[in-house]
């Protein structure tokens, strides 16, 4: 529950982003700054005309325009012109507001007329620039035209042009442009990251990648439609604030929206109605192939659409066509009644859905949607493989509401549980999985073909190992299966290619379920000889086995054959793409490879690629998303970068709690908060991590164990390091090299002699950068060699591991004072104090010399000293009064002082 203040403060949080969400004109600067810098400077040149901003319709021109304008109020002489629909027939149309200015006597003729507006736009520029913006340019008369044309040439004035495209404007403009007098700004739709910075700026707080990027998915990075839906989403509270982090509704949508609707009804409905017909048929159906709708529409209007950009048609084989913006459609279906979409899918498949070997993935989804939407029930076999589809685009919510309502039929209802288990299993509801498969009854299962039934007792296994109670019956659960595969037709010598793909369905349930619980070392000959099998039973299965192969050997201590896995599964798959299942196996086994090598720039990419950032994909998995770029910064020892994916990914995990998830988020958060000095917040989250259960996969469960206990060493638990060692022995027992390596690279920063011995023969048995450093590390550190401690740290810093690098310079610091030796001094001392401005608190200090403080440390410090509060340090520094405490244990840690006094002192 909020408390009062944190409830004031989230009150305060929305009511600005209210407040900024109607301001449009600030927004059009947040997202279109390089833009207007561009304008600006064209305007600026002497032999300049002016500009001409260029883009789709409702790409917010208009506002870019008039936030130039405003931004040269001061400057220039501006005036705002408007060509209207009946422009190109009205003399003077566009500049009716100049010419209400002139005397009677100044319009006697286009002469006159001319000579009055030059010196009009003169006298009121008072030897400022004068600056012309007009907005619809393409409905001009020829007086018009001609008198801008001399305003420009004669430099009286400049202009600011706003046309769909370039082509658009008068021809007396073109050799403007193909000169250089006119310059051309196009404006497009942005990318996810620039829709994410400006939504920051829109909303304030923490906004979490993942709702940035879902709206920009929503509104198909257009900005003006973004701004619009974020202040409508604002308004009906799906865009919500908990503890200033920003969620947004599992059912948000763009439907309803009165300003958006709008936007498209005045570009839909100036069409005549027989195009109107085909948009609204298109909208429901979403995907049509063109010979279909050819059949009951004119091809003229087809290509009179195509032409005007109202319609895309698909170049491969069965030019398949669509409504040019998806927003358009969702837009449209919103005005449509139930009735009139019965119409309209009368009209367009009369004899009902084609045949599902007929229609492509998405053409299938969108009837099914129609379906829906018109309170008609699909046909069984459309209704599965309408399902599997969405499975496969990772949208569970929409297969479940596909399986809705099908019958319980002997052949069929194997195969409908098996869907709703994984559309529950996507939703990471494991035990509601388990429920759908229990409920297939043994005569059922046997009707299955033999790949059919291995792939649902896989996913049985799958949901099993999930549920602590059931997870042990994973194993019985495959040996079964086995002896059933065996027993069956097709088994003997050679066999059929039904029962072969079946055997490495449960094979790969096995690798899965023992690289779930990290028993690489088991599985690790088997899951090498399916990757070099020249004749595998399915390519597919044979990738996704490579996926755990590649995560196997960087465990077991090979990291860099681990990479060099990875970099060949990633060039198998942009030659063939691959489904999306096994894209997002590799996505998640290539981040931890990535990581555990010291490449969490790579890893935080991975992150970031169009196939992670799909609208549903983000709406199913944004809690993970956020988690593991959180999980990419506090490895790197970036804690102040991790805290906003960490609060995002815990603020969406209260939304819909995964229990797996939560351990790791809490250990995690607690360790972020500890590298930033501020051991309250850390320990509050270590005691939420105490109440959690340890489960899900060793992974995880590694992750809660160092995270955790890097924490409590961090804010000075002195068993914290023996603890890791402790893990670390266990993972060395195991075979799993890099773990353990990770474990004892933390724990020996203030270390023994054995455990650094341990480091180094854990070292011995790995591959990479990260081994090769820590290596260094430990035998410098044991030796009192300052070139393995010196070559350490340029190890550190080619990685960007801050914190590792400075404990290297601190350690290698030391040792040089010891020898007397100057200039080691000199050139570690500066990288030490460089290390120390990065880095909010530093691992490690050296033992002989003064302890570095941080810069915000020394601000704390200097304030404290004299006498003032902690309330008024954070007042005067930005911070929480929470954080000033962490600051404060650190500096008295560090400077072995207990009171305020001592502190005084001592500077």
């Amino acid at each position: 529950m909020l408390t009062r203040t944190e409830a004031e403060e989230t009150g305060q949080l929305l009511r600005d982003a209210k407040a900024r969400a109607g301001d449009r004109l600030a927004w059009a600067r947040t997202v279109r700054s390089r833009e207007i810098a561009d304008a600006t400077a064209a305007l600026a040149a002497p032999e300049s005309y002016g500009v001409v901003l260029t883009g789709d319709v409702s790409l917010g021109k208009s506002a870019v325009a008039s936030a130039l304008l405003a931004d040269l109020d001061g400057s220039a002489h501006t005036v705002r012109l408007r060509a209207t629909t009946a422009g190109a027939r009205t003399p003077y149309g566009a500049l009716a507001v100049l010419l209400a200015r002139l005397p009677e006597d100044a319009q006697t003729d286009p002469g006159s007329i001319m000579r009055g507006i030059l010196q009009l736009l003169a006298s009121d520029a008072g030897g400022r620039t004068a600056v012309l913006s007009l907005e619809t340019s393409r409905n001009l008369d020829e007086l018009s035209i001609a008198t801008l044309v001399n305003v420009m040439v004669t430099g009286t004035a400049k202009v600011v042009l706003v046309a769909d495209r370039a082509s658009e404007l008068p021809a007396d403009f073109h050799w403007m442009l193909s000169e250089g007098r006119l310059r051309e700004v196009p404006l497009a739709a942005l990318a996810p990251e620039e829709t994410l910075q400006g939504l920051r700026f829109l909303l304030g707080g923490i906004v979490p990648q993942t709702v940035g990027f879902q709206l920009h998915a929503m509104s198909r990075g257009n900005p003006q439609v973004t701004l619009l839906a974020t202040a409508e989403l604002l308004q009906r509270g799906a865009l919500d604030a908990t503890d200033g982090v920003w969620t947004l509704a599992p059912d948000a949508e763009m439907s309803g929206i009165r300003q958006i609707d709008d936007l498209v009804r005045a570009h839909i409905e100036r069409q005549p109605e027989r195009i109107r017909t085909i948009v609204e048929a298109l909208a429901c159906a979403r995907r049509i192939p063109l010979p279909r709708l050819v059949a009951v529409f004119r091809s003229e209007d087809l290509a009179q659409m195509e032409d005007d950009g109202l319609v895309t048609v698909d170049d491969a084989g069965r030019h398949s066509v669509a409504l040019a913006d998806p927003l358009v459609a969702e837009v449209v279906r919103g005005w449509l009644s139930v009735p009139r979409r019965r119409e309209l899918r009368a009209l367009l498949i009369p004899d009902g859905e084609p045949p599902v070997g007929a229609t492509t993935a998405l053409e299938l989804l969108g009837l099914a949607a129609w379906a829906r939407e018109c309170h008609t029930l699909l046909s069984p076999r459309h209704a599965l493989a309408a399902a599997a589809a969405s499975l496969r685009l990772f949208d569970p919510r929409f297969a479940l509401d596909c399986l809705e309502g099908i019958d319980r039929e002997p052949a069929t209802w194997p195969t409908v549980q098996h869907l709703r288990a994984r559309a529950l299993l996507l939703l990471q509801l494991p035990q509601q999985a388990l429920a759908c498969l229990d409920q297939v009854a043994e005569d059922e299962l046997a009707l299955l073909d033999p790949a059919a039934a291995a792939e649902l007792t896989a996913t049985q296994a799958e949901a099993m190992r999930w549920v602590p109670d059931r997870a042990g019956q994973v194993e019985e659960l495959l040996t079964d299966a086995r002896a059933r595969l065996l027993l069956g037709p097709g088994s003997g010598p050679g066999p059929d290619p039904e029962v072969r793909r079946a055997a490495a369905v449960l094979d790969l349930a096995d690798f899965e379920h023992r690289a779930f619980a990290g028993d690489y070392r088991r599985i690790v000959d088997r899951l090498e000889a399916m990757v070099a099998d020249p004749d595998p039973a399915d390519d597919e299965i044979r990738l996704r086995a490579a996926c755990i192969l590649m995560e196997a050997r960087t465990m077991l201590g090979r990291e860099q054959e681990g990479l060099a896995l990875l970099h060949e599964v990633a060039a198998q798959l942009g030659r063939n793409q691959g489904s999306a299942p096994l894209r997002q196996a590799f996505a998640v086994r290539a981040f931890s490879v990535l990581l555990f090598n010291g490449h969490w720039r790579q890893a935080l990419a991975l992150l970031r690629s169009p196939s992670q950032v799909s609208l549903e994909r983000l709406r199913t998995t944004g809690a993970s998303l956020e988690l593991a770029a959180g999980l990419a910064y506090v490895y790197a020892g970036r804690g102040h970068d991790a805290l906003g994916p960490l609060l995002s990914a815990l603020a969406l995990l209260e939304r819909r709690p995964s229990a797996a998830l939560l351990g790791p988020a809490y250990a995690a958060t607690a360790f972020a908060y500890a590298q930033q000095g501020d051991a309250p917040a850390s320990q509050k989250w270590l005691e939420k991590l105490d109440g959690w259960r340890p489960q899900g996969s060793y992974q995880a469960r590694s992750i809660v164990e160092f995270c955790s206990q890097m924490a409590r060493r961090w804010i000075g638990d002195p068993q914290a390091a023996s603890r890791l060692v402790a893990s670390a022995r266990e993972d060395i027992a195991n075979g799993r090299w890099n773990q353990a390596g990770v474990k004892l690279l933390g724990a020996t920063v203030s270390a023994h002699l054995d455990d650094l011995r341990l480091l180094e023969d854990v070292c011995a048995h790995r591959q990479g950068q990260l081994a090769e450093l820590a290596l260094l590390l430990a035998r410098g550190t044991r030796t009192g060699r300052l070139e393995d401690l010196t070559a350490a740290a340029d190890l550190a810093a080619g990685l960007e591991l801050d914190a590792v690098e400075s404990r290297c310079t601190a350690v290698a610091l030391d040792r040089a004072r010891e020898m007397d030796d100057a200039g080691a001094v000199r050139r570690l001392r500066p990288r030490l104090e460089a290390l120390a401005g990065r880095l909010a608190v530093l691992p490690l200090t050296p033992r002989h010399a003064p302890p570095v403080l941080t810069d915000r440390e020394q601000e704390v410090a200097a304030l404290a000293a004299s006498g003032t509060s902690n309330r008024r340090i954070a007042e005067l520094l930005g911070l929480s009064v929470r954080t000033v405490e962490g600051h404060l244990y650190q500096i008295f840690a560090k400077l072995s002082v207990s009171t305020r006094g001592e502190l005084a002192d001592l500077l």
